[in-house]
């Protein structure tokens, strides 16, 4: 009787998991963005849980994490839709500045005549789009303001209730699992904290040195733009390069060798390097994750799976490495000798 009871109990447990999935899957984004802000901020929670409350400790490091991201995303945002209705308006001035560069850059004459003539109705492509995407450009929107806002809230109740919520779970087990699976808790716990805040890291590092970057070349509304490449660098929606070629695009208008210059070096120093180099072996230091998995992971999940898919990717990459290092402290050396042994066989 107890036996068909486990099984009842089991099927339950799994419709109502599989429900939850199919009616939470539009705010996946959310979640999940919420789970990887709560290991960045998990460090900072604990320094202030010495000094005061754990409820109020959880709060300030969600603040800490949340709000600057919050901020430097939608003051870029705004400032990006106001030079786009600035572009759009002043669609003369525009004309006459592209064809003034493609002037001094050498281009023959009568392709100008003919880069002039194609404008307007490229112009009036371009007005057409924003026009009929506005709509499902503001759903998006939408969404994305309320993942954001439910990450907030997914951070802050993981970093408050999230231990207590391990241990009432793992009580479900029987009782000579439970130390095992406290101790691949740990493990795990250790590696996303590693995994997430490591990121967290290399992106700051990434947004702190652009600002000479675009300082030296003359480059307006720098650290909003720094900061915008440290959301780029965290953010899966955006990248480093959506950051990097609108800005070459506007020296192009003034200096074609600067834009030049611009975008070569920054697609190597604030990219390649840090994406390809920096990013996947300082987290791999601090999650112990190979780097070349952990590389493919952020890449292969961004792509197919989006915002949620960059996040879940490297926590299945993660959750598979704390699995190894759990079954690799486990092993006595008895036994490695014995697989050892086997293997040269």
């Amino acid at each position: 009787m107890k036996y068909k009871y486990n099984i009842f109990l089991a099927i339950a447990i799994f419709i109502i998991v599989i429900l939850l999935i199919l009616y939470l899957s539009p705010l996946l984004d959310g979640i999940v963005m919420g789970i990887a802000f709560a290991y960045v901020a998990k460090p900072l929670k604990n320094r202030f849980s010495r000094k005061i409350s754990v409820r109020l400790s959880s709060l300030i490091a969600t603040l800490l994490i949340t709000v600057p991201l919050f901020i430097f995303f939608f003051y870029g945002l705004f400032q990006g839709i106001n030079q786009l209705i600035l572009i759009l308006s002043n669609y003369n001035e525009v004309v006459k500045g592209i064809i003034d560069t493609l002037k001094n850059f050498g281009v023959n004459e009568r392709y100008l005549r003919e880069i002039e003539n194609i404008m307007p109705k490229i112009y009036s492509i371009i007005s057409q789009k924003v026009s009929l995407s506005a709509i499902d450009i503001t759903s998006k929107f939408i969404f994305f303001v309320l993942n954001f806002l439910i990450s907030s809230i997914v951070c802050y109740y993981v970093l408050l209730d999230g231990e207590r919520f391990l241990k009432r779970l793992i009580l479900f087990f029987p009782q000579e699992d439970r130390e095992k699976i406290e101790e691949f808790a740990e493990e795990l716990d250790k590696t996303y904290t590693g995994l997430w805040f490591g990121n967290f890291i290399v992106a700051m590092l990434i947004g702190f040195a652009s600002i000479p970057f675009f300082l030296y070349f003359g480059i307006p509304y720098a650290p909003l733009l720094s900061g915008l490449m440290f959301l780029a660098a965290i953010i899966p929606l955006l990248a480093e390069w959506m950051i990097l070629i609108p800005i070459a695009l506007y020296l192009i208008t003034i200096d074609v060798y600067s834009a030049i210059w611009f975008i070569s070096i920054g697609v190597v120093f604030l990219y390649i390097i840090p994406e390809l180099i920096i990013r996947p072996y300082f987290v791999g230091y601090t999650s112990k994750v190979h780097p070349l998995i952990l590389m493919l992971a952020f890449i292969g999940g961004a792509v197919f799976g989006g915002i949620s898919g960059f996040f879940i990717a490297p926590m299945i990459a993660g959750a598979v490495t704390a699995l190894y290092n759990y079954y690799s402290k486990t092993i006595s050396p008895a036994q490695e000798q014995v697989s050892l042994r086997s293997s040269d066989q």
